[in-house]
Protein backbone atom coordinates (compact mmCIF):
# COMPACT_ATOMS: atom_id res chain seq x y z
CA UNK A 1 0.00 0.00 0.00
CA UNK A 2 2.57 2.32 0.93
CA UNK A 3 4.36 1.71 -2.38
CA UNK A 4 0.89 2.85 -4.06
CA UNK A 5 1.33 5.94 -2.19
CA UNK A 6 4.32 7.28 -3.75
CA UNK A 7 3.53 6.06 -7.27
CA UNK A 8 0.35 8.38 -7.10
CA UNK A 9 2.09 11.28 -5.60
CA UNK A 10 4.62 10.77 -8.00
CA UNK A 11 2.44 11.16 -11.17
CA UNK A 12 0.20 13.70 -9.15
CA UNK A 13 1.92 16.95 -10.99
CA UNK A 14 4.27 18.97 -12.86
CA UNK A 15 8.15 18.78 -12.67
CA UNK A 16 9.44 22.03 -12.35
CA UNK A 17 11.19 21.66 -15.53
CA UNK A 18 7.82 21.10 -17.43
CA UNK A 19 6.50 23.83 -15.71
CA UNK A 20 8.90 26.40 -17.30
CA UNK A 21 9.05 24.65 -20.59
CA UNK A 22 5.31 25.47 -20.54
CA UNK A 23 5.68 28.77 -19.57
CA UNK A 24 8.70 29.48 -22.33
CA UNK A 25 6.07 28.25 -24.78
CA UNK A 26 3.35 30.70 -23.86
CA UNK A 27 6.10 33.61 -23.42
CA UNK A 28 6.94 32.90 -27.27
CA UNK A 29 3.20 32.58 -28.45
CA UNK A 30 2.15 35.63 -26.82
CA UNK A 31 5.11 37.72 -28.06
CA UNK A 32 4.37 36.40 -31.74
CA UNK A 33 0.92 37.35 -31.59
CA UNK A 34 1.32 40.88 -30.18
CA UNK A 35 3.93 41.63 -32.60
CA UNK A 36 1.54 40.18 -35.50
CA UNK A 37 -1.33 42.69 -34.06
CA UNK A 38 1.14 45.63 -34.08
CA UNK A 39 1.77 44.97 -37.56
CA UNK A 40 -1.54 44.95 -38.76
CA UNK A 41 -2.46 47.99 -36.70
CA UNK A 42 0.47 49.85 -38.63
CA UNK A 43 -1.00 48.69 -42.12
CA UNK A 44 -4.48 49.19 -41.46
CA UNK A 45 -3.29 52.95 -40.32
CA UNK A 46 -0.89 53.17 -43.74
CA UNK A 47 -3.62 51.60 -45.26
CA UNK A 48 -6.13 53.88 -44.10
CA UNK A 49 -4.26 57.27 -44.82
CA UNK A 50 -3.31 56.00 -48.54
CA UNK A 51 -7.29 55.86 -49.34
CA UNK A 52 -7.75 59.20 -47.91
CA UNK A 53 -5.12 60.73 -49.24
CA UNK A 54 -6.35 59.12 -52.79
CA UNK A 55 -10.08 60.18 -52.14
CA UNK A 56 -8.10 63.99 -51.74
CA UNK A 57 -6.60 63.91 -54.77
CA UNK A 58 -9.90 62.36 -56.66
CA UNK A 59 -11.82 64.94 -55.23
CA UNK A 60 -9.89 68.23 -56.28
CA UNK A 61 -9.09 66.74 -59.75
CA UNK A 62 -13.64 66.67 -60.20
CA UNK A 63 -13.38 69.92 -58.61
CA UNK A 64 -11.33 70.91 -61.26
CA UNK A 65 -13.09 69.49 -63.91
CA UNK A 66 -16.40 70.43 -62.51
CA UNK A 67 -15.00 74.74 -62.61
CA UNK A 68 -13.82 73.99 -66.33
CA UNK A 69 -17.11 73.03 -67.28
CA UNK A 70 -18.44 76.48 -65.89
CA UNK A 71 -15.80 78.52 -66.99
CA UNK A 72 -14.48 76.61 -70.28
CA UNK A 73 -10.88 78.36 -70.80
CA UNK A 74 -7.67 76.91 -70.71
CA UNK A 75 -6.06 76.71 -67.96
CA UNK A 76 -2.67 78.51 -66.89
CA UNK A 77 0.56 76.52 -66.26
CA UNK A 78 1.83 76.55 -62.96
CA UNK A 79 1.57 75.29 -59.22
CA UNK A 80 -0.73 76.33 -56.86
CA UNK A 81 -1.54 74.56 -52.80
CA UNK A 82 -4.46 74.13 -51.33
CA UNK A 83 -5.32 73.03 -47.54
CA UNK A 84 -8.11 70.67 -47.28
CA UNK A 85 -9.74 69.15 -44.27
CA UNK A 86 -11.03 65.01 -44.83
CA UNK A 87 -11.54 62.54 -41.89
CA UNK A 88 -10.67 64.62 -39.34
CA UNK A 89 -6.94 65.20 -40.57
CA UNK A 90 -5.49 67.99 -42.50
CA UNK A 91 -3.79 67.72 -45.93
CA UNK A 92 -2.16 69.71 -48.32
CA UNK A 93 -2.63 69.56 -52.26
CA UNK A 94 -0.06 70.46 -54.47
CA UNK A 95 -1.17 71.17 -58.04
CA UNK A 96 1.29 71.40 -61.07
CA UNK A 97 -0.39 72.34 -64.23
CA UNK A 98 1.96 71.67 -67.44
CA UNK A 99 1.09 71.90 -70.92
CA UNK A 100 0.96 69.06 -73.64
CA UNK A 101 1.19 68.94 -77.15
CA UNK A 102 -2.64 70.32 -77.96
CA UNK A 103 -2.70 73.87 -77.06
CA UNK A 104 -6.57 73.09 -75.20
CA UNK A 105 -5.09 70.04 -73.26
CA UNK A 106 -3.47 70.66 -69.92
CA UNK A 107 -1.64 67.68 -67.73
CA UNK A 108 -2.20 67.87 -64.02
CA UNK A 109 -0.11 66.35 -61.57
CA UNK A 110 -1.51 66.63 -57.97
CA UNK A 111 0.40 65.97 -54.72
CA UNK A 112 -1.35 65.22 -51.72
CA UNK A 113 0.78 65.53 -48.52
CA UNK A 114 -0.48 65.15 -44.76
CA UNK A 115 -0.28 67.86 -42.23
CA UNK A 116 0.95 66.08 -39.18
CA UNK A 117 2.13 68.64 -35.94
CA UNK A 118 2.35 71.57 -38.23
CA UNK A 119 4.87 69.68 -40.70
CA UNK A 120 4.50 68.15 -44.19
CA UNK A 121 4.67 64.25 -44.71
CA UNK A 122 4.62 62.53 -47.74
CA UNK A 123 3.73 62.88 -50.66
CA UNK A 124 0.91 60.14 -49.64
CA UNK A 125 -0.21 59.95 -53.19
CA UNK A 126 -0.16 61.39 -56.54
CA UNK A 127 -2.62 61.75 -58.87
CA UNK A 128 -2.08 62.36 -62.82
CA UNK A 129 -5.16 63.53 -64.84
CA UNK A 130 -5.60 65.46 -68.09
CA UNK A 131 -8.11 68.70 -68.54
CA UNK A 132 -8.94 69.88 -71.70
CA UNK A 133 -10.79 73.34 -72.74
CA UNK A 134 -14.02 71.56 -73.46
Amino acid sequence: MMARRKYQRARGGFTLIEMLIALTLIAIVGTTVATATGRVATQTYSLERKTVANWVASNHLSRMRLQQRQYPEVLNEGTSEVSVLMAQREWEVLTTISSTDHPWLRRIEIDVYEIQQDSRQGPIHHLTGFLGRY
